[in-house]
């Protein structure tokens, strides 16, 4: 997912496309209530912008596309992120060396009805957007009821979001679609074209097959719980063989899947056989070096690696390891608050530097600070946290704690008192107090 702060930066449309009245229609009743109407705005901006002929040094900032939607930097990329996940908007960085990064978006063509419904994805979250009545109305309507000329650019790399990137949704929903979800399916099978594509973690499910079918579990289980896996090896950073590999201990002899089991498993014995080991390795082979290279090399991890493998390997140069409970803390996380991947390695990070151990209360007040103060990236993180360090170390060094001093007698200003104050009979009795047997003799 890409996201800049600069207004001045270039961008382009490389295809054009052409909307139908009936995609027109798709867009803006099934599509607005996901990308919502500044997401249907600037597809519709970005439609009319395509110019084959448009020399790069010509091209416009993404400033332009702000007065033209009236909308912050921020409202507009969260428009680009909402396109990107439903699979309208493809977005791609240009790196060149004159001009440096551009943009370059290409627009997907707007689907039949037919292709949004037997997506589970996308019909799950419209559903949970409008309602299950608004949602089988619309699915029964629609059930009743162009060339591409693309422009070609060198270097580019996809930075498009992903649909979990952006979009979370009840695990059970993505486990096992809702019956409204099922039923729109199959009101809206005349499809001829295929699905949706959403840009999520690319899963050889194939071998996902082949490689279940040797403890007999059969490859509709895994088309069953597409969903579940693909947000599991997402969360946990796992390729196909280590998902067979963890889901194992889970199968006892039986021929489903078991996702609830899976995730369970997981976090209790996240790669615990290699723990110790990589730990001494680890251990051996550190190494020291400058500020900004561990800075650097930080935040590349946070954006590189899955929560789950950033918590474990954090542990383990620290000496420890992940517990099952951390685990269940990172999960709720992404599940629940819906923080992006990078900024739960962030808050991890800060939560160990704190206390050993991630738990849900330190977790939960961190992320709602940073919330309330619009921190979404673990730099703008690690900036806010190391700020508020330093502020603290400074009210520290300039507060000096009140010393209390006991008073005491200065016996050189007192002056001696010889006088005595005594009666005669005072004087005599004082006398025969000290020797009492003299009256006696």
């Amino acid at each position: 997912m890409y996201q800049n702060s600069n207004p001045k930066q270039r961008y382009l449309v490389m295809n054009e496309l052409t909307l139908e009245p009936k995609q027109e229609k798709v867009l803006i009743r099934l599509y607005q209530p996901l990308v919502g109407a500044l997401g249907v705005a600037l597809y519709q901006t970005l439609l009319e912008e395509f110019d084959a002929y448009q020399p790069l040094s010509k091209t416009p900032a993404l400033y332009n596309l702000q007065e033209l939607l009236d909308c912050s930097l921020r409202q507009l990329f969260t428009a680009i992120h909402k396109l990107e996940a439903t699979g309208l908007l493809t977005t791609y960085v240009s790196h060149n060396q004159v001009m440096g990064d551009l943009l370059a978006f290409k627009l997907n063509k707007v689907p039949d009805a037919g292709y949004f419904f037997n997506t589970d994805l996308l019909a799950s979250l419209l559903r949970e957007k409008i309602g299950s009545p608004r949602f089988s109305q619309l699915s029964r309507t629609f059930a009743r009821s162009a060339k591409r000329q693309e422009r070609q650019l060198e270097n580019l790399e996809d930075v498009s979001a992903s649909f979990f990137e952006v979009f979370r949704l009840p695990d059970e929903e993505v486990m096992d679609p809702s019956s409204e979800v099922k039923a729109a399916a199959r009101e809206n099978v005349q499809v001829k074209d295929e699905p949706v594509q959403l840009k999520v973690k690319q899963v050889d499910w194939q071998f996902l097959k082949d490689c279940f079918a040797r403890y007999q579990i059969p490859a509709s289980e895994v088309d069953r719980c597409q969903g579940e896996i693909q947000s599991i090896m997402e969360l946990y950073g796992l390729s196909e063989q280590e998902f067979v590999d963890e889901t194992l201990p889970t199968l006892h002899g039986s021929y489903q899947l078991n996702p609830a089991a899976i995730r369970k498993s997981l976090a209790y014995n996240f790669k615990a056989d290699h723990r110790r080991q990589e730990v001494l390795k680890q251990q051996e082979q550190g190494q020291q070096v400058a500020g900004d290279q561990r800075d650097q090399a930080l935040l590349t991890e946070m954006h590189e690696k899955a929560p789950a493998e950033f918590l474990s390997d954090l542990k383990k140069k620290k000496g420890g390891f992940s517990t099952a409970r951390e685990r269940f803390v990172i999960n709720n996380l992404q599940s629940s608050v819906g923080l992006a991947p990078s900024l739960i390695n962030a808050l991890v990070y800060t939560c160990l530097n704190y206390q050993s151990v991630v738990t849900q209360d330190l977790a939960g007040r961190i992320a709602n600070d940073w919330l309330q103060k619009k921190i979404t990236t673990p730099e703008a993180a690690l900036k806010y946290v190391r700020e508020r360090a330093l502020n603290n170390r400074q009210k520290k060094r300039s507060y000096t704690p009140q010393r209390t001093t006991e008073k005491v007698t200065d016996w050189s200003k007192k002056e001696f008192n010889d006088k005595i104050d005594l009666s005669d009979d005072e004087l005599r009795k004082m006398l025969n107090n000290i020797n009492p047997d003299k009256d006696k003799r």
